[in-house]
Protein backbone atom coordinates (compact mmCIF):
# COMPACT_ATOMS: atom_id res chain seq x y z
CA UNK A 1 0.00 0.00 0.00
CA UNK A 2 1.36 3.31 -0.78
CA UNK A 3 2.03 5.81 1.44
CA UNK A 4 -0.72 8.90 2.20
CA UNK A 5 0.27 12.31 1.69
CA UNK A 6 -1.48 13.50 4.70
CA UNK A 7 0.31 14.19 8.03
CA UNK A 8 2.41 10.70 9.69
CA UNK A 9 2.42 12.31 13.12
CA UNK A 10 -1.45 12.48 14.44
CA UNK A 11 -1.92 13.85 17.93
CA UNK A 12 -4.03 10.95 18.97
CA UNK A 13 -4.78 12.43 22.31
CA UNK A 14 -5.99 15.66 20.90
CA UNK A 15 -7.99 14.11 18.63
CA UNK A 16 -9.62 11.83 21.19
CA UNK A 17 -10.80 14.34 23.74
CA UNK A 18 -12.53 16.51 20.87
CA UNK A 19 -14.88 13.25 20.31
CA UNK A 20 -15.01 12.49 24.27
CA UNK A 21 -15.86 16.38 25.21
CA UNK A 22 -19.04 16.47 22.06
CA UNK A 23 -20.25 13.27 21.93
CA UNK A 24 -22.11 13.50 25.53
CA UNK A 25 -24.07 16.12 23.64
CA UNK A 26 -25.59 14.54 21.66
CA UNK A 27 -27.77 12.58 23.63
CA UNK A 28 -30.77 13.89 25.25
CA UNK A 29 -33.04 12.58 28.08
CA UNK A 30 -36.79 11.50 27.03
CA UNK A 31 -39.02 14.41 25.57
CA UNK A 32 -42.01 13.95 23.50
CA UNK A 33 -42.41 11.16 21.84
CA UNK A 34 -39.27 10.04 22.60
CA UNK A 35 -39.81 7.84 25.53
CA UNK A 36 -36.33 6.96 26.29
CA UNK A 37 -32.68 8.85 26.18
CA UNK A 38 -31.79 9.36 22.35
CA UNK A 39 -29.37 10.87 20.22
CA UNK A 40 -29.28 12.87 17.33
CA UNK A 41 -26.48 13.16 14.68
CA UNK A 42 -25.30 17.23 15.88
CA UNK A 43 -23.28 18.00 18.60
CA UNK A 44 -24.35 20.58 20.92
CA UNK A 45 -27.77 21.47 19.45
CA UNK A 46 -31.17 22.00 20.35
CA UNK A 47 -33.54 18.93 18.94
CA UNK A 48 -36.42 19.41 17.73
CA UNK A 49 -35.98 23.18 17.05
CA UNK A 50 -37.28 23.02 13.42
CA UNK A 51 -39.86 20.50 14.28
CA UNK A 52 -42.56 23.33 12.65
CA UNK A 53 -40.57 24.24 9.97
CA UNK A 54 -41.41 23.60 6.43
CA UNK A 55 -37.75 23.13 5.63
CA UNK A 56 -35.82 21.25 7.98
CA UNK A 57 -32.11 22.86 9.14
CA UNK A 58 -30.27 19.84 7.47
CA UNK A 59 -31.05 21.48 4.58
CA UNK A 60 -30.27 24.61 5.81
CA UNK A 61 -27.38 24.86 7.79
CA UNK A 62 -26.25 20.94 7.57
CA UNK A 63 -27.35 20.67 11.57
CA UNK A 64 -29.53 17.54 12.20
CA UNK A 65 -31.74 18.01 14.98
CA UNK A 66 -33.83 14.71 14.47
CA UNK A 67 -33.02 11.17 15.82
CA UNK A 68 -32.06 9.00 12.62
CA UNK A 69 -31.77 5.12 11.94
CA UNK A 70 -28.43 4.29 11.58
CA UNK A 71 -27.12 7.15 13.34
CA UNK A 72 -27.95 6.84 16.63
CA UNK A 73 -27.59 2.78 15.97
CA UNK A 74 -23.58 3.46 14.95
CA UNK A 75 -23.07 6.44 17.81
CA UNK A 76 -24.38 4.26 20.34
CA UNK A 77 -22.35 1.17 19.57
CA UNK A 78 -19.11 3.57 21.09
CA UNK A 79 -21.25 5.42 23.42
CA UNK A 80 -20.19 3.76 26.43
CA UNK A 81 -16.70 5.42 25.97
CA UNK A 82 -18.31 8.20 26.89
CA UNK A 83 -20.40 7.44 29.59
CA UNK A 84 -23.96 6.08 28.34
CA UNK A 85 -23.58 1.93 28.12
CA UNK A 86 -27.59 2.17 27.58
CA UNK A 87 -28.05 4.15 24.96
CA UNK A 88 -28.37 1.19 22.72
CA UNK A 89 -31.61 0.04 24.48
CA UNK A 90 -32.68 3.24 24.23
CA UNK A 91 -32.38 4.05 21.09
CA UNK A 92 -34.30 0.67 20.31
CA UNK A 93 -36.73 0.76 22.64
CA UNK A 94 -37.75 4.46 20.82
CA UNK A 95 -37.68 2.88 17.49
CA UNK A 96 -39.95 0.39 18.94
CA UNK A 97 -42.14 2.45 20.60
CA UNK A 98 -42.94 4.31 17.54
CA UNK A 99 -43.93 0.88 15.72
CA UNK A 100 -47.64 0.83 13.47
CA UNK A 101 -49.94 -1.99 14.36
CA UNK A 102 -48.61 -3.20 10.79
CA UNK A 103 -45.01 -3.53 11.49
CA UNK A 104 -43.69 -0.13 10.18
CA UNK A 105 -41.33 1.90 12.01
CA UNK A 106 -40.19 5.01 10.96
CA UNK A 107 -36.27 6.06 10.28
CA UNK A 108 -36.45 10.22 11.26
CA UNK A 109 -37.97 10.86 14.56
CA UNK A 110 -37.83 14.28 17.03
CA UNK A 111 -39.78 15.18 19.74
CA UNK A 112 -42.79 16.32 18.33
CA UNK A 113 -42.56 15.25 14.73
CA UNK A 114 -41.54 12.13 12.43
CA UNK A 115 -39.82 13.04 9.35
CA UNK A 116 -39.45 11.17 5.62
CA UNK A 117 -42.97 9.62 6.44
CA UNK A 118 -43.17 5.99 4.54
CA UNK A 119 -39.56 5.34 4.69
CA UNK A 120 -38.43 2.52 6.83
CA UNK A 121 -36.45 2.15 9.49
CA UNK A 122 -33.09 0.97 8.31
CA UNK A 123 -32.32 -2.99 9.42
CA UNK A 124 -29.30 -1.98 12.29
CA UNK A 125 -31.86 -2.25 15.35
CA UNK A 126 -30.71 -6.00 16.38
CA UNK A 127 -27.37 -5.51 15.20
CA UNK A 128 -26.84 -2.92 17.86
CA UNK A 129 -29.86 -4.60 20.07
CA UNK A 130 -26.83 -7.56 19.65
CA UNK A 131 -24.13 -5.63 20.59
CA UNK A 132 -25.49 -3.89 24.22
CA UNK A 133 -26.74 -7.49 25.11
CA UNK A 134 -23.08 -9.04 24.55
CA UNK A 135 -21.59 -6.51 26.57
CA UNK A 136 -24.31 -6.58 29.88
CA UNK A 137 -25.08 -10.12 29.47
CA UNK A 138 -26.64 -10.09 32.60
CA UNK A 139 -29.28 -7.56 30.65
CA UNK A 140 -31.77 -9.94 29.05
CA UNK A 141 -33.42 -8.34 25.88
CA UNK A 142 -37.10 -7.68 27.01
CA UNK A 143 -39.39 -10.09 25.56
CA UNK A 144 -41.74 -7.39 24.22
CA UNK A 145 -38.90 -6.28 22.04
CA UNK A 146 -38.32 -9.98 20.39
CA UNK A 147 -41.95 -9.26 19.40
CA UNK A 148 -41.93 -6.13 17.88
CA UNK A 149 -38.99 -7.05 15.82
CA UNK A 150 -40.40 -10.22 14.21
CA UNK A 151 -43.70 -7.70 13.64
CA UNK A 152 -40.90 -5.14 12.45
CA UNK A 153 -39.29 -8.09 9.66
CA UNK A 154 -42.85 -9.15 8.81
CA UNK A 155 -43.16 -5.79 7.60
CA UNK A 156 -40.23 -5.43 5.54
CA UNK A 157 -40.98 -8.87 4.37
CA UNK A 158 -44.04 -7.53 3.19
CA UNK A 159 -43.36 -4.32 1.63
CA UNK A 160 -39.54 -4.29 0.44
CA UNK A 161 -38.86 -7.84 -0.68
CA UNK A 162 -39.15 -8.63 -4.07
CA UNK A 163 -40.46 -12.56 -5.65
CA UNK A 164 -36.97 -13.18 -6.24
CA UNK A 165 -36.15 -13.06 -2.50
CA UNK A 166 -34.27 -9.67 -2.35
CA UNK A 167 -34.59 -6.66 -1.04
CA UNK A 168 -35.44 -3.31 -1.94
CA UNK A 169 -35.20 0.02 -0.83
CA UNK A 170 -38.47 1.92 -1.45
CA UNK A 171 -35.88 4.89 -2.70
CA UNK A 172 -32.63 6.30 -2.20
CA UNK A 173 -33.39 8.30 0.46
CA UNK A 174 -34.96 5.41 2.90
CA UNK A 175 -31.14 3.90 1.95
CA UNK A 176 -29.57 6.59 3.67
CA UNK A 177 -26.87 7.16 1.14
CA UNK A 178 -29.06 10.01 -0.47
CA UNK A 179 -27.88 10.36 -3.80
CA UNK A 180 -26.09 7.32 -4.49
CA UNK A 181 -25.74 6.75 -8.10
CA UNK A 182 -26.15 2.65 -7.93
CA UNK A 183 -29.36 3.85 -7.21
CA UNK A 184 -30.29 6.68 -9.68
CA UNK A 185 -28.18 3.99 -12.39
CA UNK A 186 -27.36 7.38 -12.81
CA UNK A 187 -29.82 9.29 -14.88
CA UNK A 188 -28.69 12.26 -14.10
CA UNK A 189 -25.88 11.98 -16.01
CA UNK A 190 -27.42 12.56 -19.53
CA UNK A 191 -29.16 16.44 -19.81
CA UNK A 192 -33.18 15.86 -20.30
CA UNK A 193 -33.19 12.24 -19.89
CA UNK A 194 -35.34 12.88 -16.73
CA UNK A 195 -36.82 15.66 -15.03
CA UNK A 196 -39.58 13.27 -12.90
CA UNK A 197 -38.47 12.28 -10.23
CA UNK A 198 -40.82 9.52 -9.85
CA UNK A 199 -39.02 7.97 -12.33
CA UNK A 200 -35.88 6.65 -10.42
CA UNK A 201 -35.16 3.19 -10.64
CA UNK A 202 -34.30 3.64 -7.06
CA UNK A 203 -37.39 1.29 -5.16
CA UNK A 204 -36.96 -1.23 -8.13
CA UNK A 205 -32.93 -2.30 -7.85
CA UNK A 206 -32.88 -4.79 -5.47
CA UNK A 207 -29.77 -3.61 -3.47
CA UNK A 208 -26.03 -5.24 -2.50
CA UNK A 209 -26.12 -3.21 0.64
CA UNK A 210 -29.97 -3.63 1.87
CA UNK A 211 -29.56 -7.35 1.29
CA UNK A 212 -26.21 -7.29 3.06
CA UNK A 213 -27.63 -5.85 5.93
CA UNK A 214 -30.88 -8.13 6.13
CA UNK A 215 -28.68 -10.99 6.32
CA UNK A 216 -26.63 -9.54 9.59
CA UNK A 217 -30.05 -8.15 10.60
CA UNK A 218 -32.02 -11.55 10.22
CA UNK A 219 -28.65 -13.42 11.84
CA UNK A 220 -27.96 -10.95 14.46
CA UNK A 221 -32.16 -11.47 15.37
CA UNK A 222 -31.90 -15.18 15.30
CA UNK A 223 -28.93 -15.02 18.24
CA UNK A 224 -31.28 -12.93 20.53
CA UNK A 225 -34.54 -15.14 19.73
CA UNK A 226 -31.88 -18.49 20.76
CA UNK A 227 -30.91 -16.62 24.06
CA UNK A 228 -34.56 -15.76 24.78
CA UNK A 229 -35.29 -19.73 24.72
CA UNK A 230 -37.31 -18.85 21.15
CA UNK A 231 -36.23 -21.34 19.19
CA UNK A 232 -38.99 -21.79 16.43
CA UNK A 233 -38.13 -18.40 15.68
CA UNK A 234 -34.49 -18.33 15.84
CA UNK A 235 -34.97 -20.92 12.96
CA UNK A 236 -37.14 -18.87 11.35
CA UNK A 237 -34.78 -15.99 11.21
CA UNK A 238 -31.71 -18.10 10.41
CA UNK A 239 -32.81 -19.90 7.72
CA UNK A 240 -34.39 -16.24 6.02
CA UNK A 241 -30.24 -15.14 6.48
CA UNK A 242 -29.22 -17.96 4.89
CA UNK A 243 -31.43 -17.84 1.94
CA UNK A 244 -30.92 -13.91 1.66
CA UNK A 245 -26.70 -14.54 1.86
CA UNK A 246 -26.89 -17.57 -0.87
CA UNK A 247 -29.17 -15.13 -3.28
CA UNK A 248 -26.59 -12.03 -2.78
CA UNK A 249 -23.56 -14.68 -4.35
CA UNK A 250 -25.53 -16.27 -6.72
CA UNK A 251 -27.40 -13.46 -8.59
CA UNK A 252 -25.31 -9.92 -6.90
CA UNK A 253 -21.80 -10.86 -7.69
CA UNK A 254 -20.11 -9.18 -10.52
CA UNK A 255 -16.48 -9.87 -11.77
CA UNK A 256 -15.54 -7.17 -13.62
CA UNK A 257 -15.97 -4.72 -10.95
CA UNK A 258 -15.15 -7.64 -7.69
CA UNK A 259 -17.98 -6.24 -6.07
CA UNK A 260 -21.58 -6.91 -5.18
CA UNK A 261 -23.87 -4.71 -7.06
CA UNK A 262 -27.84 -3.76 -7.30
CA UNK A 263 -29.57 -5.62 -9.70
CA UNK A 264 -32.44 -4.29 -11.87
CA UNK A 265 -34.97 -7.16 -12.13
CA UNK A 266 -36.49 -5.69 -15.30
CA UNK A 267 -33.76 -6.37 -16.93
CA UNK A 268 -31.82 -8.90 -15.53
CA UNK A 269 -28.96 -6.55 -15.26
CA UNK A 270 -26.42 -5.75 -12.64
CA UNK A 271 -25.49 -1.55 -12.51
CA UNK A 272 -21.76 -2.01 -12.54
CA UNK A 273 -21.26 1.22 -10.92
CA UNK A 274 -18.48 0.72 -7.99
CA UNK A 275 -19.64 2.31 -4.88
CA UNK A 276 -19.12 1.34 -1.21
CA UNK A 277 -22.45 0.46 -0.43
CA UNK A 278 -22.03 -3.06 -3.22
CA UNK A 279 -18.95 -3.66 -0.52
CA UNK A 280 -21.40 -4.35 2.26
CA UNK A 281 -21.74 -7.75 1.81
CA UNK A 282 -17.88 -7.66 2.33
CA UNK A 283 -17.54 -4.72 5.13
CA UNK A 284 -20.12 -6.80 7.16
CA UNK A 285 -17.94 -10.55 7.04
CA UNK A 286 -20.70 -12.69 4.80
CA UNK A 287 -19.33 -12.73 1.47
CA UNK A 288 -17.61 -15.57 0.29
CA UNK A 289 -13.79 -15.75 1.13
CA UNK A 290 -12.89 -15.68 -2.27
CA UNK A 291 -14.92 -13.02 -3.05
CA UNK A 292 -13.85 -11.25 0.09
CA UNK A 293 -10.16 -11.38 -0.93
CA UNK A 294 -10.35 -10.01 -4.08
CA UNK A 295 -12.77 -7.23 -3.35
CA UNK A 296 -10.37 -5.64 -0.45
CA UNK A 297 -7.32 -6.33 -2.99
CA UNK A 298 -8.96 -4.75 -6.24
CA UNK A 299 -11.31 -2.07 -4.63
CA UNK A 300 -10.32 -1.46 -0.78
CA UNK A 301 -7.09 -1.01 -0.93
CA UNK A 302 -6.31 -0.27 -4.88
CA UNK A 303 -5.51 3.24 -5.22
CA UNK A 304 -6.99 3.38 -8.42
CA UNK A 305 -10.41 2.58 -6.71
CA UNK A 306 -11.76 3.24 -3.62
CA UNK A 307 -8.20 4.08 -1.77
CA UNK A 308 -7.30 7.81 -1.47
CA UNK A 309 -5.14 9.79 -0.01
CA UNK A 310 -7.79 10.79 2.75
CA UNK A 311 -9.25 7.91 3.98
CA UNK A 312 -11.66 5.44 1.59
CA UNK A 313 -13.98 7.49 -1.00
CA UNK A 314 -17.53 6.74 -1.17
CA UNK A 315 -17.35 5.76 -4.92
CA UNK A 316 -14.50 4.64 -6.75
CA UNK A 317 -12.23 7.40 -8.14
CA UNK A 318 -12.31 5.27 -11.67
CA UNK A 319 -15.33 6.32 -12.37
CA UNK A 320 -16.28 9.07 -14.56
CA UNK A 321 -19.31 11.05 -12.16
CA UNK A 322 -16.63 10.60 -9.13
CA UNK A 323 -16.69 14.14 -7.48
CA UNK A 324 -16.06 16.09 -4.11
CA UNK A 325 -18.40 18.43 -4.69
CA UNK A 326 -19.81 20.10 -1.22
CA UNK A 327 -23.13 18.62 -1.49
CA UNK A 328 -24.95 16.05 -3.83
CA UNK A 329 -28.61 16.07 -6.07
CA UNK A 330 -31.42 13.86 -6.59
CA UNK A 331 -33.27 15.31 -8.48
CA UNK A 332 -34.24 18.82 -7.64
CA UNK A 333 -33.66 18.05 -3.86
CA UNK A 334 -30.12 19.08 -2.73
CA UNK A 335 -29.13 16.69 -0.35
CA UNK A 336 -25.48 15.10 1.49
CA UNK A 337 -22.74 14.04 -1.30
CA UNK A 338 -21.82 10.34 -1.05
CA UNK A 339 -20.51 10.73 -5.09
CA UNK A 340 -17.14 10.51 -4.50
CA UNK A 341 -16.30 12.17 -0.66
CA UNK A 342 -14.70 10.53 2.52
CA UNK A 343 -17.40 9.76 5.02
CA UNK A 344 -16.11 7.86 8.23
CA UNK A 345 -18.53 5.11 8.53
CA UNK A 346 -17.94 3.28 5.33
CA UNK A 347 -14.22 3.39 6.65
CA UNK A 348 -14.82 2.35 10.35
CA UNK A 349 -16.83 -0.49 8.77
CA UNK A 350 -13.63 -1.33 6.21
CA UNK A 351 -11.20 -1.15 9.04
CA UNK A 352 -13.38 -3.65 10.57
CA UNK A 353 -13.77 -5.62 7.73
CA UNK A 354 -9.73 -5.79 7.27
CA UNK A 355 -9.33 -6.87 11.03
CA UNK A 356 -11.76 -9.40 10.81
CA UNK A 357 -9.41 -10.66 8.18
CA UNK A 358 -6.09 -10.18 9.91
CA UNK A 359 -4.69 -7.69 7.76
CA UNK A 360 -4.26 -5.02 10.84
CA UNK A 361 -1.47 -3.24 8.97
CA UNK A 362 -3.66 -2.40 5.99
CA UNK A 363 -6.79 -1.46 8.60
CA UNK A 364 -4.35 1.15 10.59
CA UNK A 365 -3.51 3.08 7.41
CA UNK A 366 -6.59 3.40 6.47
CA UNK A 367 -6.96 4.49 10.07
CA UNK A 368 -4.54 6.40 10.10
CA UNK A 369 -5.43 8.47 6.86
CA UNK A 370 -9.10 9.31 8.30
CA UNK A 371 -7.60 10.26 11.56
CA UNK A 372 -5.39 12.61 10.39
CA UNK A 373 -7.76 14.08 7.87
CA UNK A 374 -10.07 14.75 10.71
CA UNK A 375 -7.97 16.21 13.20
CA UNK A 376 -6.72 18.41 10.10
CA UNK A 377 -10.61 19.61 9.81
CA UNK A 378 -10.60 20.45 13.71
CA UNK A 379 -7.49 22.37 13.68
CA UNK A 380 -8.70 24.65 10.87
CA UNK A 381 -12.23 25.05 11.71
CA UNK A 382 -13.16 23.51 15.49
CA UNK A 383 -15.51 20.96 14.28
CA UNK A 384 -16.06 18.04 12.37
CA UNK A 385 -18.06 17.64 9.65
CA UNK A 386 -20.55 14.83 7.83
CA UNK A 387 -17.54 14.34 4.82
CA UNK A 388 -14.11 14.97 3.28
CA UNK A 389 -12.39 15.74 0.39
CA UNK A 390 -11.13 12.80 -0.15
CA UNK A 391 -8.33 14.12 -1.73
CA UNK A 392 -7.12 17.02 -0.33
CA UNK A 393 -9.07 16.56 3.57
CA UNK A 394 -10.91 19.58 3.09
CA UNK A 395 -14.01 19.45 5.41
CA UNK A 396 -17.25 19.53 3.55
CA UNK A 397 -20.92 19.72 4.91
CA UNK A 398 -22.72 19.42 7.90
CA UNK A 399 -20.27 21.21 10.78
CA UNK A 400 -20.45 19.87 14.27
CA UNK A 401 -21.44 16.17 12.76
CA UNK A 402 -20.80 13.65 15.54
CA UNK A 403 -23.38 10.73 14.71
CA UNK A 404 -20.81 7.64 13.46
CA UNK A 405 -17.99 9.72 13.12
CA UNK A 406 -17.76 8.56 16.99
CA UNK A 407 -16.64 5.51 15.68
CA UNK A 408 -13.08 7.24 15.04
CA UNK A 409 -12.50 6.43 19.02
CA UNK A 410 -12.00 2.56 17.41
CA UNK A 411 -9.59 3.62 15.11
CA UNK A 412 -7.81 5.89 17.33
CA UNK A 413 -7.40 2.08 19.71
CA UNK A 414 -6.02 0.59 17.25
CA UNK A 415 -3.55 3.44 16.18
CA UNK A 416 -2.19 3.37 20.16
Amino acid sequence: MATSVVAQNIDLKKLKAHFLQNAPTCVHNAEGMLHYPYAVPTYDVKPGADDRAKVPERSLTGHYLQMYDWDSCFFSQVSGRFGFPDLSRSVVANFLSLKHDDGYVPRTVSPERIWDSGDLCKPFLCQTLQRWWKSTPTKPVPAEFITDLDCYFKYAIRTRRHSSGLFHWRNVLESGVDDNLTLLRPMEAAVNENRDIGRFPDGELLAADYNGYMVAEFSAFSDICHSAGKKDLALEYQTLAQQVKLLIEDRLWDDLTSSYCNLDPKENKLVQLRCWTNLVPVLLGIARPDRTEKAIENNILNEKEFLRPCGLSSVSASETLYNQAMRGLYGRVVVSNWQGPMWILPNALAVRCLLRENRQSDASEIARRVAATVLNGIEKTGTTFENYDAETGHPLWAPQFMSWNALILEMIDLLE
